[in-house]
């Protein structure tokens, strides 16, 4: 598989392709962000040496949440969404990065469709304003 750029459409472009794939496949690549979620992003994305610096210290918490939750989604065939501003330095240099994961899920019951359930992961990376 080849690597994708972090952006919204490498994203959406991966996603595709990932969910294209045979259901065992795909299982083996959730088994896999489930295992080490930076390595694989570090083998489906390209990224440059400040980028995997900052993956290498992102809170081990955050790391164990998004590799639950992506290994998850991926394996159920769930909408995941990624949205990354533009990076912006100040004239004091970086001005640092916000990474949100929004897992959302919305059930409901009529009797006309029954039961129904709706999930849906966003990672966002932003910028604070200053």
């Amino acid at each position: 598989m080849s690597k994708f750029p972090l952006t919204t459409a490498g994203v959406q472009d991966l996603m595709n392709e990932l969910y294209a794939l045979p259901q065992s496949e795909l299982q083996l690549e959730a088994d896999a962000i489930g295992a080490d979620f930076r390595l694989w992003v570090k083998n489906h994305f390209e990224l440059n040496e400040t980028q995997i610096v900052y993956l290498d210290g992102i809170d081990e918490r955050w790391v164990n949440d998004a590799a639950e939750a992506t290994k998850h989604f991926l394996e159920n065939r769930l909408p995941i969404e990624f949205f990354k501003e533009q990076g912006k330095k100040s004239e004091d240099g970086d001005r640092g990065k916000l990474l949100d994961l929004d897992k959302r899920s919305i059930s409901s019951f009529s009797e006309e469709e029954g039961y129904l359930l709706s999930e849906k992961l966003t990672y966002t990376i932003s910028y604070p304003i200053l």
